[in-house]
């Protein structure tokens, strides 16, 4: 991947320009995103492909406000594995990277944030 993973296009488009919005959003997936991968970690260990399915939607939907292409295809991926209910190991190998991208991606917003 390229050197940012933060792509606020849409965002800035969504808030029209509104900085402070912007910021609330940033602000928001910082303390959102280490659960909501939790979630996913769960359901994925449980086997549970229901869960995981919707965890990624979900997950999905929050990234599409704040991430590069490149990890919403990753969780497009995974979403698809899910619902075709077809490998856990393979879906367990694709977490482990997401969730390594998940974090670089909420260390450049919280600096970002403090810039």
């Amino acid at each position: 991947m390229g050197n940012s993973r933060v792509d606020l296009s849409y965002l800035e488009t969504f808030s029209g320009g509104d900085k402070i919005l912007i910021a609330e959003m940033m602000e928001r997936f910082v303390l959102d995103a280490p659960d909501q991968l939790k979630s996913i970690d769960e359901s994925i260990n449980l086997g549970d492909w229901k869960s995981a399915y919707k965890n990624l939607h979900n997950f999905k939907s929050t990234l599409n406000f704040i991430a590069i292409q490149e990890i919403k295809d990753q969780v497009l991926a995974m979403e698809k594995i899910a619902k075709e209910e077809t490998s856990v190991s393979t879906l367990k190998e694709k977490y482990k990277l997401l969730f390594d991208e998940c974090k670089l991606l909420v260390e450049e917003i919280k600096k970002t944030l403090s810039q």
